[in-house]
């Protein structure tokens, strides 16, 4: 965060645009949320977006929904839990959670190809995750989708890999900062 930071003018209140492109059923863009919300609380006048989209229409139904198996929630640490988790109590969901409004209100979910031509987004995007996701395409078609991903990066920002997959060896313009993680030149 205190690089993309530095990316913007003194005096500038900073939106931070974070896009999850496979989200699924969106808890990849919550997580973003509730850890921009966190580091909201200490930047004073930070400010994030958070877009989520998938090819299924089905998983962002879900995703809009914002409410999951009670266990899917473990991993998110107790603080987090107990600010932007809220817990069923009706019997019928007392085994659901879901994602307390004002998140809900910083995620917006919408359908999205990764093969298609163009991406109908915002081209000043801070961070993207397209993690896990382009091992299921041929080489030239992960270039592809990189490169258009890139595209949509404001210069500095980062585009995060799962682990398994890279940009290696592409002309991309793009630097490996760590593991899985590619920052635009």
């Amino acid at each position: 965060m205190p690089k993309l930071l530095k990316l913007r003018r003194p005096g500038e209140r900073p939106t931070i645009k974070l896009w999850s492109a496979a989200s699924s059923t969106g808890a990849e863009a919550y997580t973003m949320a509730m850890v921009m919300a966190d580091i909201a609380e200490r930047i004073n006048g930070l400010n994030y977006e958070i877009l989520g989209t998938d090819i299924s229409t089905e998983v962002l139904v879900q995703a809009k929904l914002a409410i999951y198996p009670k266990d899917m929630i473990a991993p998110v640490p107790p603080s987090m839990r107990d600010r932007y988790v809220m817990f069923g109590s009706a019997s019928s969901r007392q085994g659901e959670v879901r994602i307390v409004p004002e998140l809900r209100r910083k995620v917006r979910f919408a359908r999205l190809n990764l093969m298609d031509e163009r991406y109908p987004f915002d081209c000043e995007m801070d961070v993207i995750f397209v993690r896990n996701v382009l091992i299921y395409f041929d080489k030239p078609t992960q270039e592809a989708v990189a490169g258009r991903l890139a595209s949509h990066l404001r210069p500095g920002g980062f585009l995060i890999f799962g682990h398994s997959e890279s940009v290696i060896g592409s002309s991309l313009p793009l630097r490996q900062c760590a593991p899985a993680v590619f920052q635009r030149v």
